[in-house]
């Protein structure tokens, strides 16, 4: 028998040291206590003064051992489950796992017919979901867009009932205020079978984003409120540009990004103690020739991961950013820039990795892409998976009863790890060239059209309950009467 032998349960990526991962910790901590951010929520100044903030005026600094403490009352693991209740969709957040999807809010969509940019509309939030419910290597939904044909208040509202109907995967959501946010939950609530039982097994996440630098607005903060109280589990991501909004160096926009971060997670401790909390950050640079924020740097995923690694040091889950791409089009460019992120996102196991089919900047949302990464995801996760060394593993009674110039092909060894062992392609080709050419002669970018086109006219989510659509009607109906009253 063996004693003390290590296990390996996979490839990472470990990029800073114990040392520099406590320098940044600690330069996050001073931003805090000693520069301070706008808060420009007064409730939320009020629950931290009363908690022994500085507080003068919208300016609030934070004493380290209040950061600290909400550090420590943030759970690192838990789980956002599927409406259906299948175990093979919950996403458990964890050290070491890493989980993907899409992102929300680009103003234009690749049609899928054809293959046009043009402005996003609410089918395409269908579509979108769809697809995301039918890829095995995306794990949660969000839109890939913001919808244009229904009243603007309304948009993030639609696009959620859209998803919920046409994926079981957890969902992502964002929304402008309080009026949506309450909606939203609703619907969440009624298919979860009430607010208790939502608490028990949450089937979505709340997004809320912070303007960088340095100020937690009063939109981000009416929602973090919202989700702490109704017990939501919370993203909290500013999106700094770095050389624009945020020091231009990385370590820098790491420490900037993490204190507007954890000012959001300090208030949401404060209301709820143990609230699922994702620290967030989507980092990347300013193109000083374009002025854009660009998704194909390789500072782009550098930064997440020194990120996610202060993330995890600290002890929270983290918001990663991977898959997409500066391209226009779904080309070389998109699929190279995409499956470098993916593979960085998945080496640093960062625990929510969102974005996955954004092209042009963040401009244009693709379902190409986002099948294209799908295999770039599965792809990844078979490397850091790593290398498995057990008795079995070692096969060494497979090398025993092979022996010389014999073959492995109908060992039962072989055909009890073929399928596991191996990672197997959807898009990829392996073919040889007689059956390739046979077969038309199809590009990667063919094949990945047709999957796409495949998934969209034959597969069928599972619908949402009777009582659910009747909630979602009446919910919808009330938004658009308020909509009315406020015009």
């Amino acid at each position: 028998m063996r004693a003390n032998y290590r296990t390996n349960s996979g490839v990472r990526f470990q990029m800073l040291s114990e040392d520099q991962l406590e320098e940044l910790h600690s330069g996050a901590l001073h931003v805090l206590e000693n520069v301070g951010l706008e808060v420009k929520h007064e409730k939320a100044r009020e629950i931290l003064e009363e908690n022994g903030a500085w507080v003068d005026g919208e300016m609030v600094r934070l004493p380290s051992h209040m950061v600290k403490d909400a550090l420590a009352k943030a759970p690192r693991s838990f789980t956002i489950y599927a409406r259906d209740g299948n175990p093979e969709h919950d996403i458990h957040i964890g050290p070491g796992r890493a989980h993907f999807g899409p992102g929300p809010t680009c103003p234009n969509f690749i049609d899928v017919e054809t293959f046009e940019r043009r402005p996003y509309v609410r089918a395409d939030s269908s579509t979108a979901a769809k697809v995301v419910d039918s890829l095995p290597n995306i794990d949660f939904c969000e839109s890939l867009g913001s919808i244009s044909d229904v009243p603007y208040d309304l948009s993030a509202l639609y696009e959620f009932v859209d998803m919920f109907r046409n994926t079981t995967k957890p969902i992502v959501a964002w929304s402008f205020d309080y009026y949506d946010s309450n909606a939203i939950h609703k619907v969440a609530v009624a298919e979860a079978g009430g607010q208790e039982a939502f608490e028990l097994r949450p089937n979505y996440v709340h997004y809320c984003e912070p303007l960088s630098p340095l100020i937690s607005t009063t939109d981000a903060l009416n929602k973090l409120v919202f989700a702490a109280e109704k017990r939501i589990p919370l993203i909290f991501t500013p999106c700094p540009l770095a050389g624009g909004t945020a020091p231009i160096t990385a370590a820098g926009i790491i420490i900037q990004s993490a204190a507007e971060s954890w000012m959001g997670l300090t208030i949401a401790q404060l209301i709820q103690p143990g609230l699922p909390f994702f620290m967030g950050g989507v980092l990347s640079v300013m193109d000083m020739s374009d002025m854009i924020l660009s998704y194909g740097a390789p500072e782009l995923p550098l930064m997440m991961a020194g990120h996610t690694e202060l993330a995890h040091y600290a002890g929270l889950p983290l918001w990663q950013t991977g898959g997409c791409t500066d391209s226009k089009t779904f080309d070389e460019q998109a699929i190279s820039e995409g499956s470098l992120s993916v593979y960085f996102s998945a080496l640093t196991g960062g625990d929510l990795c969102h974005d996955v089919g954004y092209t042009e900047s963040a401009m244009t949302g693709s379902v190409f892409q986002l099948t294209a990464m799908d295999e770039a995801i599965g792809y990844s996760r078979r490397i850091t998976r790593g290398i498995e060394v057990n008795e079995d593993t070692l096969a060494v009674d497979a090398i025993h009863r092979v022996g010389p110039n014999g073959h492995y092909l109908k060992d039962e060894h072989t055909l009890r790890y073929y399928k596991s062992e191996y990672w197997l392609p959807n898009l990829c080709d392996r073919q040889s060239y007689e059956t390739w050419e046979l077969m038309g002669k199809k590009s990667f970018k063919d094949r990945t059209i047709a999957r796409v086109q495949d998934i969209l006219a034959t597969h069928a989510p599972v619908p949402l309950s009777d009582k659910t659509e009747e909630v979602i009607e009446q919910v919808l109906a009330d938004a658009e009467e308020w909509v009315k009253e406020k015009e």
